[in-house]
């Protein structure tokens, strides 16, 4: 069966050779006409406006979707599950600049440069912290998960993980269950990259914040679905959390009236931690890791590289 790759995403000429000689066709958005949107075989990105024009149609061929991010929670699961099309996401892309990132906010407030970075006077801030005295609790122990727990693991920081079963997963010292957190150790930074889905919405809840008594830091690199973010607001009001970073919010763009620009506390970066320059854009080094499943879908095998259980929504 000959495929038609609709590439939402930009691809290098020399990418678009290598499809052509596979047997794959590239079109893009601005080049498709609308009957020949139901011949699309390959989403490479996912389009707002003509994905969901390709799944109304009754006789589309769509057949597998490849995301330019990890999260997929704005994606029409419902309608993939019925129409049994796969979904791959590109977990692991970005995880190096959005580790960096984590480490970052914990150095920014640890070593005290939130701080200083608006004094205009002597005036000595030493209560500052090494790496090592904070030990950290990460959720979600996947790409991102790990590549902070080996940066962390450099400044002999303790760092334990939470997933869905409680598994063990190599670079973290512990792992536990995400229902059962009763044996997790006192923990001074909490770090989620937990995925948005129904079963995440808003699982640091105001009784879930007050398990972690005393945080030095909460930070989001996940979804900003997972934060009940008033009940965030409401521990930094009190210092139950002291500080707080937050790649991700609920809404986004973040609106001018909301109260999360109006504490000192509270570090906002508007999702950004995925930003390079070496792979500039989202979705840079994206071509790489769906070429490691091309060759199977053309073989009609089963996709092993990111491949998203639409069902579940990871």
């Amino acid at each position: 069966m000959s495929q038609l790759l609709l590439a939402v995403q930009p691809l290098r000429d020399a990418d678009i050779t290598q499809l052509n000689e596979l047997g794959v066709t590239v079109t893009t958005p601005d080049a498709i006409s609308d009957d020949a949107l139901a011949n699309v075989t390959i989403s490479y990105g996912w389009s707002a406006t003509l994905g969901p024009k390709i799944l109304s149609m009754p006789n589309n061929q769509l057949k597998w979707i490849q995301t330019m991010s990890a999260g997929v929670d704005y994606m029409p699961l419902k309608e993939l599950a019925e129409q049994g099309i796969l979904l791959t996401n590109a977990s692991g892309l970005k995880s190096v600049p959005i580790a960096q990132s984590a480490i970052g906010y914990m150095m920014h407030f640890a070593r005290g440069l939130n701080v200083y970075q608006n004094r205009n006077h002597w005036e000595e801030f030493t209560d500052q912290y090494m790496l090592s005295e904070l030990p950290t609790v990460i959720f979600g122990t996947g790409h991102i998960g790990q590549q902070i727990a080996r940066y962390l693991s450099v400044f002999n920081t303790p760092v334990y993980g939470v997933n869905t079963s409680g598994r063990p997963v190599e670079g973290f010292d512990a792992t536990f269950s995400i229902n059962d957190l009763s044996s997790l150790p006192e923990v001074a930074v909490v770090i989620s990259v937990l995925p948005g889905t129904d079963a995440t919405k808003h699982f640091f809840n105001a009784e879930m914040l007050a398990q972690f008594q005393n945080l030095f830091l909460f930070v989001n690199v996940g979804r900003g679905s997972t934060v009940d973010q008033t009940a965030l607001l409401d521990a930094l009001a009190t210092q139950s959390i002291r500080y707080a970073a937050l790649d991700v919010t609920e809404i986004e763009p973040i609106p001018d009236d909301s109260p999360l620009w109006h504490h000192d506390n509270l570090l906002l970066t508007q999702h950004t931690t995925w930003a390079e320059h070496e792979s500039s854009g989202r979705a840079g080094n994206l071509f790489p890791l769906f070429m490691k499943n091309l060759p199977d879908f053309l073989a009609g095998k089963p996709l092993t590289t990111n491949f998203v259980d639409v069902t579940r929504g990871y």
